[in-house]
């Protein structure tokens, strides 16, 4: 590690860890054939009642309304329709999640009052600091103070299913936004989608935002549930165009003065939150790592014997405190029923109460259970912060009502019966509940599927769900939302997340951990992101996260988590060096079950084993700064100056001043706070096979620094690139 030497004496961490833009899956963001541009104005008028709207008529007879919020927000909306709904339209008239934490009209605005000059045809409308422009042709230009920040150089073009704005591209100007765009943080000079692919690995799209900033000094959110494509100069690099795949225009602009990157961006985002709410602030136990797996399906034995011999089985192997092997066999997966005479795997090693129809002879011996797997994270001295046990498809957590259908009443209510058996799983899940927290962990649950009982006869009770139950009796408080839920995205998910989030801050008056994909805006005041399924054991899944990270950092939701070593595949190398950059991630998920090794930091032996330790205990004693740079990244004001940035920092956000940090060659490394910088190892350039130990090429120091190893001590000057920097396995390069 290096840190910086400064003048308020904070260490400056920097943790050694190559992307291209893929082809984009197709979405339909093309330009209506049967289009309209706007192709003059008939006149502006401020409106004689709300003195912070004014109307613009154009000449084909379309209207427009500019509602200004704030100093330096306002929304721009162009409706043939003349509607000029208040929110955007969801894809389910069931979805009431909105984009906008609260309406045009909230007291919470300033509502500045607008003047409209005319001279020569020109419109002006001044509001605070923000001034907008309509020539004669209808281009719209934009000023922040004296500054021009944006400028159409096309009118808008509005057809039935196509809206594109075209914005001059100036010489030097960067792009950032649009969500989880996997493997990518600067998009200049190329083009994305808005658009829920739920696309897990690089040149793919997991969770799309329609939010982009530009150093320019502006950023735009389109106010819509449809999807996009922005092209920030690839076809034309004079221009930068967003085209959305609907009927009218609806946008809200945000604007600064700022001087550089770094006080564009928190200007940008600042202002993005005031519109769409504040980041959530996740629960401490939210940064340490998380354990998720199923526990409430499958058949277990000891060692290497079968555990079901008419089913494929696997044997798990971790490791004991001393280092010797520990082994056990599973047969289940998804679909798995278990039969009659095997071990079960459970919750706390405990039997169903009430009624079911698992197969007689089953027991459930404790070492089976999610129990005992706490258990041996504590009797190998790793931390862990939170436990899911019903990760998994057909799982549940709790086998009473196992098999058991019916119980639906003419009204769609459960009877006595089917109530118990879901009251009976409640109980099984507050004892481990209570046993977890006794360690030092949180509980949670994973979700497939809706979150009250339902009215379908056909539905095993063992899986029926009641959130509200779960939460207040059962004691979770974190919720792993997956694409069986809110995977259609947009208002689905937006709406999803609201429930749980709300869910749990009403019942218990807790800060909830709510772990979420395919997001959209506004989910960020609910929601961490987790980039989706991937599989892990190679390189490529370090390298394309830490852009990844960033990129979605600067897209206004700095809470973003992954697997560790991927949920499929993985290996012992890639695992301890994943651990090692996530150290300084928000959070880290340990998606068990599915890979080719169980997933968890003491799988493998030394030095492995007490390499990932030495890493998640330094994320323990770093917690008060990883908080405090979480308060601000939930634009809570910690009076240090960094309101509304993320934790994951690109590295022009800290040298705004120093013109290579704005470079795409700074994908690899980033600035965790203010106060660390992390370069992790993410590729094979001279490995050791056998030790696993590498270097670390194309580090960049950023001038006007002195940099420290954290480890050795060594000094570096500010300014330079540092090649063939030393990375044994237990070393991880931070300054």
């Amino acid at each position: 590690m290096f840190k910086k030497v400064v003048a308020s004496g904070l260490s400056l961490m920097m943790v050694l860890s190559s992307t291209g833009y893929q082809q984009l899956v197709q979405v339909h963001a093309e330009t209506n054939m049967l289009s309209k541009q706007l192709s003059g104005i008939k006149s502006v008028e401020a409106d004689k009642s709300e003195k912070n709207v004014v109307w613009v008529t154009f000449t084909n007879g379309y209207k427009g309304k500019l509602t200004f919020l704030d100093n330096g927000i306002f929304r721009y909306n162009v409706d043939p329709k003349g509607e000029f709904s208040e929110y955007a339209t969801p894809r389910s008239s069931a979805h009431k999640a909105r984009i906008q934490q609260y309406p045009d009209d909230s007291d919470k605005y300033k509502h500045p009052e607008a003047t409209v000059t005319n001279q020569g045809g020109a419109y002006t409308i001044s509001a605070g600091d923000v001034t907008v422009t309509f020539n004669q042709q209808a281009l719209m230009s934009v000023k922040s103070g004296n500054k021009v920040v944006l400028q159409e150089t096309s009118p808008l073009s509005i057809g039935d299913r196509s809206v594109v704005q075209t914005l001059a591209k100036n010489d030097n100007e960067n792009y950032y936004g649009g969500g989880t765009q996997n493997g990518r943080f600067v998009h200049t000079g190329k083009t994305i989608n808005i658009a829920n692919e739920s696309g897990w690995n690089d040149g793919q799209v997991s969770s799309p935002n329609p939010f982009y900033w530009s150093t320019a000094g502006y950023g735009v959110l389109r106010n819509t549930f449809a999807d996009g494509k922005y092209d920030f100069g690839e076809t034309n690099s004079e221009t930068a165009t967003a085209t959305h795949d609907e009927g009218e225009f609806d946008a809200y602009y945000f604007v600064s003065d700022g001087a550089n990157g770094a006080e564009v961006s928190q200007d940008i985002l600042q202002e993005y939150f005031k519109v769409t709410g504040n980041p959530a602030l996740l629960p401490e136990y939210g940064f340490y790592e998380g354990h998720l797996n199923c526990y409430n399906r499958d058949a277990w034995a000891d060692g290497e014997q079968k555990a079901d011999p008419s089913k494929g089985n696997k044997t798990w192997v971790t490791t004991n405190p001393d280092g010797t092997e520990f082994k056990q066999t599973e047969a289940g997966g998804t679909g798995y029923e278990i039969k009659e005479n095997l071990q079960s795997e459970s919750l706390m090693g405990k039997g169903p109460t009430t009624k079911n129809n698992v197969p007689s002879g089953v027991t459930t011996p404790e070492q089976f259970s999610a129990k005992a797997v706490l258990d041996r994270y504590v009797e190998n001295d790793m931390p862990l912060g939170y436990f899911l046990p019903n990760d998994g498809y057909g799982c549940g957590y709790g086998q009473n009502g196992y098999k058991v259908t019916g119980g639906v009443e003419a009204d769609g209510s459960s009877n006595a019966e089917r109530t118990a058996a879901i009251d009976a799983n409640v109980a099984n899940l507050k004892e481990f509940t209570d046993y977890a927290n006794s360690k030092g962990v949180d509980t949670g649950l994973w979700t497939q599927s809706q979150l009250s009982p339902d009215s379908n006869n056909n539905t095993s009770w063992h899986l029926l769900r009641d959130f509200k139950k779960e939460v207040k009796n059962g004691g979770i408080t974190t919720l792993k939302t997956d694409v069986a839920w809110v995977g259609q995205g947009y208002s689905m998910q937006l709406d999803g997340v609201k429930t749980a989030y709300d869910t749990i801050t009403t019942e218990v008056n807790k800060r909830p951990n709510i772990i979420s994909l395919d997001g959209w805006a506004g989910s960020q005041r609910f929601n961490s992101v987790w980039t989706g399924d991937q599989a892990g054991g190679n390189w490529e899944y370090i390298r394309f996260h830490i852009p990844t990270y960033i990129g979605q950092s600067l897209s206004g939701n700095p809470n973003i988590g992954s697997d560790m070593d991927g949920i499929h595949g993985g290996a012992p190398l890639i695992a301890t060096r994943d651990y090692q950059w996530k150290t300084f991630t928000p959070q880290m998920l340990n998606m068990d079950g599915w890979g080719t090794y169980t997933k968890a930091p003491h799988a493998f032996a030394d030095p492995y084993k007490s390499t990932s330790r030495m890493y998640l205990k330094l994320k323990g004693q770093l917690l008060p700064y990883i908080y405090t740079s979480a308060a601000s990244a939930s634009n809570l004001n910690t009076k240090n100056g960094d309101t509304g940035l993320p934790m994951i920092r690109a590295m022009f956000l800290e040298f705004p001043n120093d013109d290579y940090a704005y470079s795409k060659n700074m994908q690899y490394q980033y600035m965790f706070g203010d106060a660390f910088l992390v370069a992790p190892v993410y590729q094979n350039t001279e490995l050791n096979e056998e030790t696993g130990a590498d270097i670390r090429n194309d580090i960049y120091l950023p001038k006007g620094e002195t940099w420290i190893d954290y480890f050795t001590g060594k000094q570096y000057r500010g300014g330079t690139v540092i090649n063939n920097f030393d990375a044994p396995l237990w070393k991880l390069h931070y300054l």
